[in-house]
């Protein structure tokens, strides 16, 4: 679709008509402060001059049909804890901020389903759940930060995907503003529902292109009952695979994450963090496993006779059990802390990949080759200092961090498109759980069909066909 021309900056009387909303506006002759125009990695920066906080629906419906009509931008944002750039304001648009719509509307306990709005903090929300005996399906390492409807507009994966599964599963209903400013009541509560086109799922995973997502209902999960984990080192990538397959079948029901790290993750977390490893040895790869169940004695069972698996198959060279909460609590902030202490040490590119297990070592092994002939990595003092992955083993995601003096430049240059490119071949996806962004949208071809394409852009027409939502990302970058 064509990128439209948006109207910039905000004028007094527009100003003027926000507040007339009873909607709370930040506004500056200079960009805002970088909590508004910095995302979380410091990679994108925007120039937003006015930022609007409502608190109801029906403020967010005023705003955007004002918007559409004069032909304003406008940009969703919740806890602004993205690492792509969606929800930063690059031509001066309104920034439109969730925060202050963070009411919990209703809890079904017996269903389990609950109504809240999009401005609650994932955090508070599942500590809300657990108090009723559930929890949320989706857990991240910005818990503390990101904010349920960021969550379903970036279709948010997370550390227990393998278990809970995705948005598109969890989430039973939503309350959209459409770009005109009609309000799509689309917030039912029940588990089945046949009866036409399940319009909601074009909202999940949208960024905010299509409308802005101001309330969520969804499917929660029970609040197990027993809880452990298993750390795990080992040699070998192919064991890891294999320990994967084991766990499925002796764990089954109660595995509810299973994340691997490579060596150099591990000494990156404990230097930058200050923070201990959480085995004795080291190794070239780490697992950590999450069981939840109903019964302890059962899965500390399940869990002992899978140990003695790996160790009879020889699959690992160490593990420990944690069943203390506070220690699984700083078991999971180590493997939390990851990416930021990635970032601490240099210019942090993360790529946010889903690909055949098959083929993810190759792609860090292919990554530093390519590197390396490229001058850039393999010596002290070149523009590259580290190439990493970790990721999330059960649902293929798997995240690529190149770590450099600065962003863009000639590293930037060298690994797009080619990075890509090479996903794209190995049957891969170019996004996986961290959206595309403000700059993923152009190498979406690598990954979908032209056909496929244009029919995205085609429902981006049809629904915002001034272009005022998110202007220039996502699939309008394709």
């Amino acid at each position: 679709m064509k990128d439209l021309v948006i109207n910039t900056p905000v004028f007094k009387a527009d100003i003027e008509y926000f507040s007339g909303l009873g909607v709370s506006v930040v506004h500056n002759e200079e960009p805002l402060e970088a909590r508004y125009n910095v995302d979380a990695l410091g990679k994108y920066h925007g120039n937003a001059q006015v930022a609007l906080f409502p608190t109801t629906t029906l403020q967010v419906s005023d705003i955007l049909a004002y918007c559409n009509q004069r032909r304003i931008g406008v940009v969703t944002q919740g806890g602004n804890s993205g690492v792509c750039g969606g929800a930063i304001a690059h031509r001066g648009e309104v920034i439109l901020s969730l925060r202050d719509m963070n009411k919990v509307r209703d809890m079904d306990v017996i269903s389990g389903v609950l109504v809240a709005e999009s401005g609650c903090v994932l955090e508070d929300l599942d500590n809300y759940a657990q108090k009723q005996g559930y929890t949320v399906p989706v857990d991240l390492g910005a818990r503390k930060k990101c904010m349920i409807g960021g969550n379903v507009s970036t279709n948010a994966g997370g550390l227990r995907y393998l278990r809970y599964g995705s948005m598109h599963g969890s989430v039973l209903g939503l309350e959209v503003v459409l770009p005109d400013g009609q309000i799509l009541d689309s917030l039912f509560t029940l588990k089945k529902d046949a009866s036409g086109y399940d319009i909601k799922q074009l909202f999940i995973g949208a960024e905010g292109t299509l409308g802005v997502v101001t309330a969520v209902a969804i499917s929660l999960a029970p609040k197990p009952r027993a809880s452990q984990l298993a750390v795990l080192g080992l040699q070998d990538f192919s064991k890891i695979q294999r320990a994967f397959v084991l766990a499925r079948q002796y764990l089954g029901e109660i595995v509810s994450a299973f994340e691997f790290w490579e060596k150099r993750c591990n000494e990156l977390t404990v230097e930058y963090e200050s923070v201990d490893s959480l085995l004795s040895n080291s190794h070239e790869f780490y697992v950590l496993i999450e069981t939840r169940g109903s019964c302890l004695r059962h899965d500390m069972e399940k869990l002992d006779t899978f140990l003695e698996c790996l160790q009879g198959e020889k699959l690992i060279d160490e593990s420990r059990v944690v069943r203390d909460a506070e220690d699984m609590d700083r078991t999971w902030l180590f493997r939390s802390q990851m990416a930021h202490a990635h970032s601490k040490s240099g210019h942090m590119h993360v790529y946010d990949f889903s690909l055949p297990s098959k083929h993810q070592y190759e792609l860090l092994v292919a990554v530093k080759s390519h590197l390396e002939q490229a001058g850039l990595y393999g010596k002290p003092g070149l523009p590259v200092s580290d190439v990493t992955i970790f990721g999330h083993v059960g649902d293929d995601n798997i995240h690529l961090q190149v770590i450099a003096r600065e962003f863009g430049g000639v590293v930037e240059e060298t690994m797009e498109p080619w990075v890509y490119e090479w996903v794209g071949s190995h049957g891969g996806s170019v996004a996986a759980e961290h959206g595309l962004g403000s700059h993923k949208g152009q190498f979406l071809k690598y990954s979908k069909s032209p056909v496929l394409i244009e029919l995205m852009k085609s429902i981006k027409q049809l629904l915002d066909p001034n272009g005022i939502m998110n202007p220039g990302k996502h699939v309008s970058r394709a």
